[in-house]
Order: structure tokens, then sequence, then C-alpha cells
């Protein structure tokens, strides 16, 4: 597989993550909580993601599977936390962050082209 589709797998498999249709995940429960805390959407989104990448790249480190209980257990969530789909960020939001986050350039002619902060 190339390296264009593994990242677009990636990319694919956060935002599944934080549909309202996917199995509770440790990312968007941390998510939920943070938005409890009083952080906004965007900023939320953006810790969650961060530290998602950061477990699944120790992970790989150390050459092992990403394991979501050990996740959820460094987080110090709950077993269970109360969801409401209309509090989830929209899958497009989810995507340019996470693309952000990982340093994919999008292509020409999507919102953003031109953009003066890159």
């Amino acid at each position: 597989m190339t390296e264009h589709g593994t990242t677009g797998q990636l990319v694919d498999w956060v935002v599944a993550l934080m549909s309202p249709e996917s199995e509770p995940s440790p990312t968007r429960d941390y998510y939920l909580t943070l938005l409890r805390q009083g952080r906004g959407v965007p900023e939320a989104v953006r810790l969650s993601i961060d530290d998602l990448l950061e477990e699944v790249r120790a992970a790989v480190a150390r050459e092992e599977p990403y394991n979501p209980r050990t996740h959820r257990s460094r987080l110090g969530l709950p077993s269970y936390v109360p969801m409401s789909p209309h509090r989830l960020p929209r899958p497009a939001l989810v995507r340019r962050i996470t693309q952000e986050r990982m340093g994919i350039e999008r292509g020409p002619g999507r919102r953003g082209e031109g953009n003066p902060r890159r």
C-alpha cells in the first residue's frame, strides 16, 4: 500500500473514532471531557487528536498495536462518558485538523487554499 493510502486510512480512522456511530473510544471520550471542562470545539478536537497521534506514535515505537484500554487508563478517563451526538464535531472539522496535525497538504481547489498562515 502506498504511503498516501495508509495516511488516508489513518485520517479516516480518526474521523470514524469521533462519529456518533462508533463504539466509545478514548479519543471521543477525551474530546467530550474537554468540552465539559470548558474548552471550545476546535481546541478540544486538536487536543484529543494530538493525544491520539502521540499514543499511536508511542505504540509504533514500542512495536505494539494501539491499545485503547491503555490509552483510556493513561488519560484517567472513566469507563463510561455520556455521549450526546449533537456535541460531537463535524467530520470535516476532524478531517481538517487531523490532516493539519499530520502535516498533510490539502489538494488544490479545496477551501483554505492559499492560507497565509501556512
